[in-house]
């Protein structure tokens, strides 16, 4: 059985959340009669919210309680609870029950008396995955219930449930466990498996949890299984955690903008076989750090490019479940940034942000180079978007494919990565053109040279339709999104 299932604290004094835990506490100050009949278990996933709606059942259903009123915990009901096998405590999954009837269903069931014990009590976990037709089922029953019904509902989002279900409840707030709660819950049961670790490793184990005492139980449980004395190293290997040398080396090289030394750190990172989306939450976390500090020794210079920063990764961070390369949104997120530099965004320094170009928009700075609006707007950081805009200011101009392309090229393009991806350049087509991803299926990737990428199609009319200036400029817009490198688009014809 896992530990976060044996673990699980069944008595008031093992809830490790001591802000909870008080909350509960004040319960014990009146009769069991007089306390409210509905609460509602609010804070982030593996914050302890289903265990204390255990507790809060045990506390009006337990035969032998403390002196204080709390569950004893070892008494039949207190036991069939924790077992989840007690007749007159019901655990509901809203998100599997969602509809009205199943809540209709419930409130015809709450009408009955209890089986066994004094009071029934229902928990209703996810809560707000429930229908609107089920809350309006729900708050009616909550509004008028039974003498002898309790309601405990859980929840990670409270914003989607009815404010006329809120008010009628009695709210526990779960905010993120401290470092101190997880630490206590932790070494608990480090105690009953007899393990030996070292408080560096045990403090890393708390650090990767991000307030989630179910997290940090797991990760305690996956390193278990390791032989002898658990260090800071095993820790690392096990979780896919990389050191804070690696992430510091990474961030000094591309706040500096050094898009190789950047795009080499993350190699290293995927060699050594750190999570990189670990990884990035991690860089997310020091640079929100920074942040702070940015802010309040009012350094605007350094803000600005941190906020770009932070906005490239967490977009990288969106586009980890779906990428076919787990590295690849994050190695786009550092030539996105990098290539700010050739946009004559300078390197963070304690510069005054009228005189840092780039950063602002032509129409917000005066002639003499102050600032007309203290509220700069930033590039807009999407290439597709600049480039689109780019090749429609300057089409009246000159054709955009006549201007040069370096030919120091990156080499994130090549013809083998157009080949395994191109369905996925096709559909990250369809959003703009349904038509031309349509044609690019009677495609292919013919060569990468120079930074040109040439398309071969089969078809004189393809051929006509796909070398229009705007959707060939469409097309090194999605290039660039799904692989960070600025290339130009030919298409010529083959044959097949």
């Amino acid at each position: 059985m896992s530990f976060y299932r044996i673990y699980r604290p069944k008595v008031l004094d093992e809830i490790d959340n001591a802000t909870v835990r008080h909350t509960v506490e004040l319960l014990l100050t009146k009769p069991k009669t007089e306390l409210p009949h509905a609460y509602l278990l609010v804070g982030p996933r593996g914050t302890g919210k289903t265990t204390t709606a255990r507790v809060i059942a045990k506390l009006f259903n337990c035969e032998h309680p403390t002196k204080s009123g709390a569950p004893c915990g070892s008494c039949g009901p207190c036991k069939a609870i924790a077992g989840g096998r007690h007749l007159d405590v019901m655990e509901i999954d809203a998100a599997s029950n969602t509809g009205v009837d199943n809540i209709r269903d419930l409130r015809d069931r709450v009408a009955l008396a209890p089986a066994q014990a004094v009071w029934k009590i229902y928990i209703i976990d996810e809560v707000h995955m429930l229908s609107t037709g089920a809350f309006n089922a729900l708050l009616k029953t909550l509004e008028e219930p039974p003498t002898h019904a309790i309601f405990i509902l859980a929840t990670t989002d409270p914003q989607k449930i009815p404010a006329t279900v809120v008010s009628r409840c009695q709210v526990v707030s779960f905010g993120k466990a401290q470092a101190p709660d997880i630490t206590h819950a932790l070494e608990r049961i480090i105690a009953q498996e007899k393990m030996k670790i070292d408080a560096d490793a045990l403090s890393l184990i708390v650090d990767s949890a991000d307030g989630s005492f179910r997290d940090a139980v797991k990760n305690l449980e996956q390193i278990s299984f390791h032989k002898g004395t658990i260090t800071v190293d095993v820790v690392r290997s096990n979780l896919g955690i990389g050191a804070h040398t690696a992430r510091d080396t990474f961030l000094a090289n591309i706040l500096a903008h050094d898009t190789n030394a950047a795009l080499g750190n993350v190699q290293n990172a995927v060699k050594e076989g750190i999570d990189i989306k670990v990884f990035l939450v991690d860089c997310l976390r020091e640079l929100e750090h920074r942040l702070v500090d940015h802010v309040i020794t009012k350094n605007t210079a350094g803000t600005i490019h941190l906020r770009t920063l932070i906005e490239c990764f967490s977009d990288a961070y969106s586009q980890l479940r779906t990428s076919p390369i787990p590295e690849l949104p994050l190695e786009l997120a550092v030539v996105e940034y990098c290539e700010q530099k050739n946009e004559k965004i300078s390197p963070i320094i304690n510069t005054p942000l009228s005189v840092i170009p780039g950063l602002l928009r032509p129409s917000e700075a005066s002639s003499e180079g102050g600032i007309r609006n203290p509220v700069p707007k930033l590039l807009d950081p999407d290439p597709l978007r600049r480039s689109e805009a780019s090749s429609l200011a300057g089409m009246t101009k000159k054709e955009p494919s006549s201007e040069p392309i370096s030919t120091e090229t990156l080499g994130l393009i090549t013809r083998e990565k157009l080949i395994e991806h191109w369905k996925d350049v096709i559909d990250e087509l369809k959003p703009f053109n349904h038509s031309v991803a349509g044609v690019m299926r009677s495609t292919r990737p013919k060569e990468v040279v120079d930074g040109i990428v040439t398309i071969e199609a089969f078809y004189k009319f393809h051929q006509e339709k796909l070398s229009e200036v705007k959707t060939r400029e469409v097309i090194a817009g999605v290039l660039k999104k799904l692989f960070g490198e600025k290339v130009r688009v030919e298409v010529v014809l083959g044959k097949k």
